[in-house]
């Protein structure tokens, strides 16, 4: 599988002491590590912390890499494993939080202007709004497995052999847990809409 991981070359040379390959790795996954990372922490400074902590991991266990996965599924595990870590830490800390409610997207514009673009009128803009809060804060309540697993599906529009790789589950476990995620979040938002 490795073999044809366009990283591996760059990741032998990191092992072997060229340093200056990690800015390479990090040019090559920092965006969508930072995308995925985001919509897991809803919180732009944590996923830029946790983007620059999965490539510090990275780097102090480089030797432990095995290719038996492609270097981007490794470094999106050391992610998701953060991810999981700083909600457990903040959910003992803090309890439940309040994160930022806008979402930067990859063209860099921001989810409340791609709204206002489409839908001029403010009281549709305010419903889609408090849609959109709804369903990110439903999302941030899911357990970690289905959280992670629905966000790279159907949020990442992954491919699920990629998902399945990635979180070490069966594809079919995959579908499972979105199928698991989906209901869920189907029950909480049509519960929170008769509210």
């Amino acid at each position: 599988m490795s073999a044809s991981d366009p990283d591996l070359p760059l990741w032998q040379e990191l092992q072997q002491g060229n340093d200056s390959t990690l800015n390479l790795l990090m040019e090559r996954h920092s965006g969508g590590l930072f995308n995925f990372i985001y919509r897991y922490v809803l919180n732009e400074q944590d996923a830029r912390d946790l983007l620059q902590e999965t490539f510090v991991r990275a780097y102090f266990k480089r030797h432990q890499f095995q290719p038996r996965a492609k270097i981007s599924t490794w470094l999106y595990r050391i992610a998701l494993n953060l991810c999981r870590d700083r909600a457990r830490s903040r959910s003992t800390k803090d309890g439940k939080l309040t994160e930022s409610l806008v979402i930067h997207l990859e063209d860099g514009a921001e989810r409340e202007r791609d709204i206002t673009a489409k839908s001029p009128n403010p009281a549709e803009i305010a419903q889609t709004n408090e849609a959109l809060l709804a369903l990110e804060s439903a999302i941030q309540t899911l357990p970690h497995d289905l959280k992670a697993a629905l966000i790279l599906v159907a949020l990442e529009n992954r491919p699920q052999k990629e998902c399945a790789d990635l979180l070490g589950i069966t594809i079919k476990a995959v579908e499972t847990r979105v199928y698991r995620a989906r209901k869920i979040l189907e029950t909480k938002l049509t519960s929170h809409h008769v509210a």
